[in-house]
């Protein structure tokens, strides 16, 4: 994995103490770190992962490798970010807690 040197390692152990957590691992992409998280949440064909309608494709394509079906939803037009109502309406007993 790219960066697994002693300054990635370091970087590592430096992250880990500011941020009190036992493990950090680097990842060379923010796609690479979201294919992992659908893996460690377990993501199964059939369940639904909601994500903004504005987003770069990773965000949705790491979810939809692991067979899950993509809710997009609005932004706030005001921040950019995901809209919580848009959210809170596009939840189901689908998604995983």
């Amino acid at each position: 994995m790219a960066g697994d040197g002693p300054k990635g390692r370091a970087c590592e152990k430096m992250l880990a103490k500011i941020t009190g957590c036992e493990h950090v691992l680097l990842t060379p992409s923010c796609t690479a770190a979201l294919e992992m998280a659908a893996i460690l949440c377990d993501v199964q064909a059939g369940d639904e992962v909601i994500v903004p309608s504005y987003t770069f494709v990773s965000s949705a394509s790491a979810f939809a490798l692991r067979g899950a079906k993509i809710i997009f939803v609005d932004v706030d037009p005001t921040t950019m970010n995901i809209c919580l109502d848009a959210v809170e309406a596009a939840i189901s007993p689908k998604q995983k807690p």
